[in-house]
């Protein structure tokens, strides 16, 4: 009888030993635990693929999955073409030479209302396409957690109660287009099965009613079909939607009831959803979708090794490794988010590196991230949810292309491809131009019909330029020729058109651009943000200029043509410092610089390549880290601030003028400040949901660590003070190179890259690292003002080992 007793403690402790050893090596390298449910949608377990999100609230036995869909922003008010403006515009200039700038404000509101538009129009909002509820019978819970894996995007709820011990996975598959979530258990599974409307607040009944027509789910044959029909469809937005889910079950019993599924006492349940919008009819949408869900299969293993495949291998390909502390990996969300707030860390910052990473990939695909990623749990999103171009959506993406991501930048292209009819219309329409106008809020169209008194976001000419950039700036990274002949250099020549229809030509021979707009700030002389000549417009138009003219000579455009362009370019005006000692944000005699601003636009040219004429000027750099730091000071005040990206864009100039106090300090804020329980990110400090410093806080990592421009690498620009040791993976840098790994510690630094074409380039190592003791293999060199001049030959493997030891 002992021997028994004996054996059956040792085989409890050996289960008990599996048991914890299985719990422990579940747990995701790269991703988080938490300890809670979610107590509101904010705080909800995310994952995507670009066309759909899911939102997963985490609750045992009600769970809400709340499902999204790129394409599904409600329409409201049908777009309207914009109003003729063009028999006004000597007026509006005449206005605003004499300073009127009320008064130029007033008429444009007044030219938009007599035409009949009525009230300024919001864009289409983006909102929940349907709420998956998976319903258990409640019990009492122990070991709770719920988990995402970065690597998988599998979010993860598991828990023990009395009858054993359960989990519910569930991830978007980038591979087969599906929402898949798997039941599992040690006893017998009991659930009930919906898919329905997102619930809304009783303030939102009258906007859901005018807006939905129809919502219906049915059960047919073997499929869940949940039917959106919306009331006010335009021409840009879809008639509705169709939902499709699909339950397979091992073992138990599968029956329905009242619109619901139930399953009983099943081993294992696979829920696979999909959602498509339709317009006229939706015949064809659901043959896709029915497809989609047939051609998925029936097995997790499966259908999760080919998410591995698709999503996996775009996620890892870049690896930052900062030494997380044992205690650092072991922290719940929740508790990350809090005690960050007193100070953060490297090993914190690596794990919200690959948070943010792990959250702008799944929302791009179908659309670049909009200013929700690709989720929402809310009828009425702040700024409709949508695609905000004076800054948003540029740093969300900003990580795509170094973050060696550079096939997703597509989503940003084609969204805008797609509305260039839109753009040559408000380009006609409001300036008589040719070419293209983008306006500053966009969803499901693109006409610029956010007008405003005080916000005269219709007078912001430069999103056609500032879009064009990051055209050309693929081209830059990836050297891919056929794209910049037939999709970049087109876009850039129509947003060129129409700066060389709009400018005025002064009396001193240099152009002038009115109305002008430098977002959202105004002067100190008046609260009017319609203004004369703001740098930012300045700057775009000289970027785009030499981008236009290089991308020229690349396709062996005639000559004649670039000297024009040259020409046109030696008639803008030439950057300012004011009194202060700062850039000047308007280029305009009577119009001062307003420093208690959220914005900082008048760094546009620091952005990103840094602009020629700052790089040339000494006294212009000196000028723009003194205006970085102004604008910081009022963000210091406010643990950062309203609106974060406006603090990436600070960091990525202090970067580009190798301002490492400041780029690190950025760092530091957005690191403490920004983060909800699930990982997401915010726009302000602790609250409103938003995933622009998702794509800002890994660009800025990145940048710090290595930076680039054509022909022109640095490591360490700004490399922060406490990261003594550290390794970088897989990054990219402009001219087609690849930074296969950067790893330093106190000892020395190993570099090793390599380029997809024959190239000089000349690398730089800051951070006080001097070129004394060290090796190159792989490439030719030589040393010029303490940089490397390396000659990179096609597809070679370039080591190089600098000592730090003196």
């Amino acid at each position: 009888m002992m021997n028994i007793r004996i054996i059956f403690l040792l085989l409890l402790a050996m289960l008990i030993q599996v048991s914890t050893y299985a719990q422990k090596e579940s747990v995701p390298e790269k991703g988080f635990v938490s300890w809670l449910p979610a107590a509101k949608w904010e705080d909800a377990l995310l994952s995507g693929n670009g066309t759909m999100g899911a939102m997963v609230m985490g609750n045992p036995f009600e769970e809400t999955i709340i499902l999204n869909h790129a394409l599904l922003y409600l329409p409201n008010e049908a777009p309207v073409i914009p109003p003729d403006m063009t028999p006004y515009l000597d007026e509006i200039k005449r206005l605003s030479f004499e300073g009127k700038y009320q008064e130029v404000a007033e008429l444009g509101v007044k030219i938009w209302k007599d035409a009949g538009y009525g009230k300024k129009k919001w864009t289409d909002s983006y909102v929940p396409a349907a709420n998956l509820t998976i319903e258990m019978p409640a019990s009492n819970v122990k070991n709770y957690r719920r988990m995402v894996n970065y690597e998988t995007a599998e979010a993860v709820v598991e828990w023990t109660d009395q009858n054993g011990t359960f989990s519910r996975k569930t991830f978007v598959s980038r591979a087969d287009g599906v929402v898949v979530t798997q039941i599992k258990g040690t006893a017998p599974i009991n659930a009930q099965i919906s898919l329905h409307q997102h619930p809304h607040t009783w303030e939102q009944n009258g906007l859901i009613d005018s807006l939905i027509k129809k919502t219906q789910t049915n059960i047919e044959s073997d499929l869940m079909h949940y039917h959106v029909e919306y009331a006010k469809p335009h021409s840009h937005s879809p008639d509705g939607y169709d939902g499709l889910l699909k339950v397979i079950t091992k073992g138990g019993k599968l029956s329905k009831i009242k619109g619901c599924y139930k399953i009983e006492n099943a081993q294992e349940i696979i829920i696979l959803t999909s959602i498509e919008p339709y317009k006229g009819t939706n015949k064809e949408s659901l043959l896709a979708i029915k497809n989609r869900l047939n051609n998925a299969g029936n097995d997790y293993n499966a259908l999760l090794n080919r998410q591995i495949s698709s999503h996996g291998e775009l996620y890892d390909r870049v690896s930052l490794k900062l030494n997380v502390s044992e205690e650092e990996k072991e922290l719940t969300s929740e508790t990350l988010v809090s005690s960050v707030r007193g100070g953060t860390s490297p090993g914190i910052m690596q794990r919200q590196f690959e948070a943010s990473r792990y959250n702008i990939l799944c929302s791009t695909g179908t659309n670049p991230p909009n200013l929700q990623g690709i989720w929402s749990g809310t009828w009425t999103p702040p700024w409709s949810g949508d695609f905000t171009h004076d800054g948003n959506v540029e740093v969300s993406i900003s990580n795509l292309l170094n973050g060696n991501m550079s096939e997703l930048m597509m989503a940003y292209f084609d969204y805008h491809e797609r509305l260039m009819d839109d753009y040559r219309i408000n380009a006609k329409q409001f300036y008589g131009a040719r070419g293209i106008h983008i306006a500053a809020h966009t969803s499901t169209h693109g006409f610029n019909n956010h007008y405003d008194e005080t916000w005269c976001m219709e007078y912001w000419n430069g999103g056609a330029g500032w879009t064009a950039s990051y055209f050309y700036d693929y081209y830059l990274y990836t050297k891919d020729k056929e794209f910049l002949k037939k999709r970049a250099f087109p876009f850039m020549n129509e947003a060129l058109l129409f700066w060389e229809d709009f400018l005025t030509m002064g009396a001193d021979g240099k152009y002038i651009v009115v109305p002008s707009y430098s977002p959202e700030n105004n002067p100190l002389e008046h609260r009017w943000q319609n203004c004369i000549n703001a740098t930012m417009d300045v700057m775009i138009i000289k970027e785009l200029t030499r981008n236009w003219i290089s991308a020229a000579k690349v396709l062996g455009i005639s000559r004649k043509e670039i000297l024009r362009k040259e020409d046109f370019l030696s008639h803008l005006p030439d950057y300012q410092i004011s009194k202060d000692g700062v850039l000047r944000e308007w280029l305009w005699d009577g119009l001062t610089d307003n420093q208690v601003h959220r914005h900082a636009s008048h760094l546009y040219g620091l952005y990103e390549v840094p602009d020629q004429d700052i790089l040339a000027s000494e006294a212009l750099q000196t000028a723009a880290k003194k205006t970085i730091n102004e604008r910081m000071n009022i963000r210091k005040q406010y643990q950062g601030g309203e609106m974060a990206f406006g603090m990436c864009h600070l960091g990525f100039a202090a970067v580009n003028m190798k301002d490492k106090a400041t780029a690190s300090d950025i760092l530091e804020y957005l690191s403490r400040f920004y983060w909800t329980n699930g990982m997401a990110t915010t726009h302000n400090p602790g609250n409103l949901f938003n995933m622009d410093i998702s794509g800002g806080f890994p660009s800025l990592i990145t940048r710090m660590i290595v930076n680039s421009r054509s022909g022109y690498i640095t490591i360490f620009p700004t490399l922060p003070d406490d990261w003594g040791s550290g390794e970088l993976s897989g990054v990219l840098a402009r001219g087609n190179i690849k930074i296969n790994r950067i790893k330093w510690d106190e000892r020395e630094v190993k570099i090793q890259l390599s380029s997809q074409n024959e190239q000089e380039v000349t690398l730089e190592i800051g951070n006080g690292i001097q070129l004394k003791n060290f090796s190159v293999n792989g490439a030719k060199y030589k040393i010029k003002d303490g940089k490397l001049m390396l000659y990179l030959s096609k597809d070679k493997i370039v080591e190089i080992e600098v000592s730090r030891l003196k």
